[in-house]
This record gives C-alpha cells, sequence and structure tokens, in this order.
C-alpha cells in the first residue's frame, strides 16, 4: 500500500515572529508610512530582492571560480554560419 505524500504549497503564507532591533523597526514603520504598504509587504520584498541578489552573487562566485569560459571553435563557426 503506497501512502501518498501531501503537497506542500510553497505560496502559501506562513507566520514567523522575529526580533529587531528598534532602530530597524522604525525605519520599516517610516516606509510604511511614506509607501502606504504594510510592513510584511515590504519585509516581503526586501526578502526577495536580498534572496535574488544571493543567487546572482552565488552564480558570479561560481563564474570566477570555474575561471573564464572555453567556446569550441566548431561550436563558434556554427553560430557564426561558417
Amino acid at each position: 500500500m503506497m501512502i501518498k505524500e501531501p503537497t506542500i504549497d510553497r505560496n502559501r503564507s506562513k507566520e514567523l515572529k522575529v526580533k529587531l532591533p528598534v532602530s530597524q523597526h522604525l525605519k520599516l514603520h517610516s516606509m510604511k508610512v511614506l509607501t502606504g504598504k504594510q510592513i510584511n509587504e515590504t519585509i516581503q520584498e526586501a526578502l526577495s530582492a536580498y534572496f535574488a541578489s544571493m543567487a546572482y552573487q552565488t552564480r558570479m562566485d561560481d563564474a570566477r571560480a570555474h575561471g573564464p569560459v572555453m567556446v569550441n571553435e566548431s561550436a563558434e563557426d556554427d553560430i557564426n554560419g561558417t
């Protein structure tokens, strides 16, 4: 008998309690007032941008670690149509 694993909805929200320095909380509150967005929206946008930049940085670090990409001359000829 097979047991089916439940599917995970990765887009659902999950409440998370964190402690921030008061200075960061004041900045978040200021952004709320200035932009009209809720603090949770601001944090979601900031985290999305952070994780995207970290993924980009990881790709750049990997590229640097592996050195320049070597191009196969016959593949380059195919691209150039020669």
